[in-house]
């Protein structure tokens, strides 16, 4: 009777251990690749490069120190409908900027005053995103290698490159790089990326 116990607890232990392991695959995200697809410009605007700003915005721009956690200047569409911060962090030349935040508009009223209103029809980067994709349109242009942080109906996905040696980021010679998707229902309603803030 004892040995048909034992041998009894035995299976249900290696059954309880093998349903672990196999709950651990199943929930586990498999990274195949780091991710090397940085996106550095918005539209015509890019990143630590103060030459691209006459290209986007001919007029003279007015830096906002109130509204996030370094002065910043805020462009909208031709419409009203989408907003475009340029965050200006301490140390970086004049119109020069190290990070953008990309939104709508109705989602931040604070931005309704002091906007530059800009030509463009919505805001998109170099690789092609832009407000409105769901995830798996993101995924497909920027790969598998994210972080992901749930609220809710709510998914923020978050990309970065840490490695000061990268050779995409390396020639900025700034701290890490991040590229941040929020979603909500499945549809991206911001986007924030470029440099941390030293």
């Amino acid at each position: 009777m004892s040995s048909f116990l034992l041998l009894f607890f035995a299976l249900f232990s290696c059954q309880q251990s093998e349903k672990k392991i196999q709950e651990k695959i199943e929930n586990e995200t498999v990274i195949t690749e780091k991710f090397s697809k940085p996106d550095f410009k918005i539209n015509q605007l890019e990143l630590r490069e103060e030459n691209s700003l006459t290209n986007f915005y001919s007029q003279n721009i007015r830096l906002l120190d109130h509204l996030r956690y370094s002065p910043v200047t805020v462009f909208t569409d031709k419409e009203k409908k989408e907003y475009l911060i340029a965050y200006q962090y301490e140390g970086d030349v004049k119109n020069s900027f190290s990070c953008f935040e990309v939104g709508y508009l109705k989602d931040d009223p604070t931005l309704e005053k002091g906007v530059a209103k800009t030509k463009y029809d919505n805001f998109k980067t170099e690789s092609g995103l832009r407000l409105g994709m769901t995830l798996e349109q993101i995924t497909n242009l920027k790969g598998s290698d994210f972080k992901v942080e749930k609220k809710s109906n709510e998914q923020i996905i978050r990309y970065t490159i840490d490695n000061p040696d990268n050779s995409k980021i390396k020639q900025y010679e700034m701290p890490p790089y991040f590229m941040e998707f929020y979603l909500k229902d499945n549809r991206l309603y911001k986007i924030i990326f470029g440099f941390e803030y030293p």
